[in-house]
């Protein structure tokens, strides 16, 4: 009872006052080695809220962003969109995907301009979201300049992810991990 009365809180407290959209309707769903995980299109609502993923929060608060190092990035962000492939059941997506949205918060990134995908082990989601994007690792962030894909962060930071994020925004030479 207490964690609906925390989650009906936190659902109003988004729609009311924030620029994050409420959660998208999706229900954990056990995995084939029997963890509940989340599976298809969520955001960052549904990682807040879902009581299978409290490492989110813990994550995101463990790092803190420069509001300097913040405003450098923003005249790039014109334009800009992204794509998240996640895994719930992922290590690394759960240290990267809270770290990327403290990032993308302290830019005022518009939500709207974000997809954010989370998969089964096999890296496969039920509607095929994936289909057509080579994704073989997870966490990976798909980001594109008025549409077209310009690079992407795949699974483990070069330098850290701020430093490769900024590459990325910023249109300078990046390889990701496994380039």
């Amino acid at each position: 009872m207490k964690n609906k009365i925390m989650i009906s809180f936190v659902i109003i407290l988004f729609s009311c006052s924030s620029n994050l959209p409420a959660p998208i309707k999706t229900k954990p769903v056990e995995s084939t080695d029997g963890e509940m995980i989340l599976l298809g299109a969520i955001n960052q609502a549904n990682l807040i809220t879902a009581e299978i993923t409290p490492w989110f929060n813990s994550e995101y608060d463990r790092i803190s962003i420069d509001p300097q190092w913040a405003d450098s990035l923003k005249p790039f962000l014109d334009g800009l969109s992204i794509k998240i492939f996640m895994g719930t059941w992922c290590e690394d997506s759960q240290r990267e995907v809270p770290h990327l949205f403290k990032i993308l918060n302290a830019l005022d990134v518009d939500h709207r301009n974000l997809e954010m995908y989370a998969m089964t082990a096999e890296k496969t989601t039920p509607s095929n979201f994936e289909k057509g994007l080579n994704i073989t690792n997870v966490p990976t962030f798909i980001f594109y300049k008025n549409g077209n894909e310009m690079n992407r962060f795949v699974e483990l930071p070069v330098e850290n992810l701020a430093q490769d994020l900024a590459k990325i925004i910023k249109g300078e030479t990046y390889h990701h991990s496994y380039k």
